[in-house]
């Protein structure tokens, strides 16, 4: 191996956070017992509904940015990464899904040698979540009841990114094209006996 060709399994370049760590994560549930209305038809109609929901937050996870091609001429092997100068994370208001990270702190390597930027060195979108169910629960005999449920999937509808495109060279490199699910609801019924 000519001497100007780094190892690709140099250390520096592979210590870093891992793939799926997500370094701020809150998830928390509720259940709330609608309170018992006045007596009559409305008040037996409304009566035994609750509520659930279930939040979640966190912070988004470390990618790494690739080559598409095999720069380095060692053949099938590792994916191969580009030179990187600084930090190529943007804050608050400088991110956008058009470019969520300095695509100019990438550069393309020497040819026949491996690039500088370390293993999962951006970060990803973060993501929040709140699902939220409606149901109710009648006895209809000994041992045998009947559960009527809403299911309402990402409540306010919150558009949480997919990671952007990440490949080096690529039109569209830095850049976010797709989303998680929106917002979905449905309905169900369950008997139990």
């Amino acid at each position: 191996m000519p001497q100007n060709v780094r190892n690709v399994f140099d250390e520096r370049g592979e210590w870093a956070r891992s793939s799926f760590d997500h370094r701020h994560q809150v998830v928390a549930s509720a259940v709330y017992g609608i309170p018992y209305p006045p007596a009559g038809r409305l008040g037996a109609l409304l009566s035994g509904w609750r509520v659930n929901a279930i939040a979640a937050i966190q912070s988004g996870a470390p990618f790494t940015v690739n080559l598409a091609t095999d720069h380095a001429n060692v053949g099938a092997g590792p994916a191969q990464r580009p030179d990187q100068s600084g930090d190529p994370n943007l804050t608050g208001g400088d991110r956008a899904p058009t470019r969520w990270f300095d695509v100019d702190a990438f550069a393309l390597p020497a040819p026949f040698t491996f690039g500088s930027a370390p293993r999962n060195s951006v970060i990803g979108p973060g993501y929040a979540n709140i699902d939220l169910v409606l149901a109710r629960t009648w006895l209809v005999a000994a041992r045998r009841s009947l559960e009527l449920r809403w299911e309402v999937f990402n409540l306010f509808n919150r558009t949480n990114f997919d990671l952007p495109n990440r490949v080096f060279g690529n039109p569209n490199f830095g850049r976010i094209f797709s989303a998680k699910d929106p917002r979905q609801m449905q309905f169900g019924a369950r008997l139990t006996f």
